[in-house]
């Protein structure tokens, strides 16, 4: 990517950044508010309601050890969805400006990841007055969160691309990734899962990363292991799968835009 490039990315997640919070006086306190409302409705259904606890070894709240994963789960539900959309959103400027539109998808995912880490350090820091962390497992933390980012981005260049096509998949996205969520072991631990299902949840990769996240900085594991590795390249590899896509139905945007 050329300079020129660089300075546009950065002017368009500025504005992407600003678009969140145009005509809201408050803005950035939603930026946390918002996350944390939905932490304490999970963490009331979940650790009051049907009695969820932590895994056995953790002594910490239950709403802590849910919201050491939830907000990555935020991060990068939002990034996909935010960049399958950033295509077709931004319909009318692909046509009067002359710029490379994966810019705009980089854009739109990366704005969300910015936002979210936001949230997740202030919420990280108050955890640490409800529990231990493993502050040295920071390392394993942001070494899974880029691998979450790269998936992120890969898959939504990739959805950018088809839903310019197929536009149904706008529908569908929001109802597939509120299932996916519910398959990710993010409001209860592997070990709760019935035996003839743990092979399954482990084809699902988000579940490697809430235990990398969790490991790091819960289980005072801060070394990464395979696990970590094995997520970066599969990020990597669907960043560059979702970026071939997405090169490739390129130069027929503008007929169904």
């Amino acid at each position: 990517m050329n300079r020129a490039n660089r300075a546009l990315l950065l002017r368009l997640i500025g504005r992407e950044v600003r678009s969140r919070f145009i005509g809201s006086a408050t803005g950035w306190v939603w930026l946390i508010l918002n996350p944390l409302l939905l932490l304490g409705v999970y963490g009331f259904v979940f650790g009051v309601i049907f009695q969820a606890r932590v895994p056995p070894g953790l002594d910490m709240p239950f709403v802590a050890w849910l919201a050491v994963a939830l907000w990555p789960w935020l991060m990068f539900s939002e990034g996909v969805l935010r960049g399958a959309q950033a295509i077709r959103e931004h319909a009318a400027l692909i046509s009067k400006v002359a710029l490379k539109r994966e810019l705009l998808v980089i854009a739109s995912v990366s704005a969300v990841f910015l936002l979210h880490l936001f949230g997740y350090v202030t919420v990280l820091t108050l955890i640490g007055f409800l529990a231990d962390l493993t502050w040295l497992g920071m390392f394993r933390l942001s070494l899974a969160l880029v691998g979450l980012y790269a998936l992120a981005l890969g898959l939504g260049l990739g959805l950018s691309a088809v839903q310019v096509f197929v536009r149904d998949l706008e529908q569908a996205m929001p109802t597939l990734f509120m299932f996916w969520f519910f398959l990710t072991p993010i409001l209860y631990a592997p070990s709760l899962v019935p035996e003839s299902l743990v092979d399954w949840l482990y084809w699902n990769p988000l579940t490697w990363v809430m235990g990398e996240i969790r490991a790091g900085i819960l289980h005072g594991e801060p070394v990464p292991g395979v696990a970590a590795g094995l997520l970066l390249l599969g990020g990597l590899l669907t960043l560059w799968l979702g970026w071939r896509l997405f090169a490739r139905l390129n130069p027929y945007f503008e007929d169904f835009l």
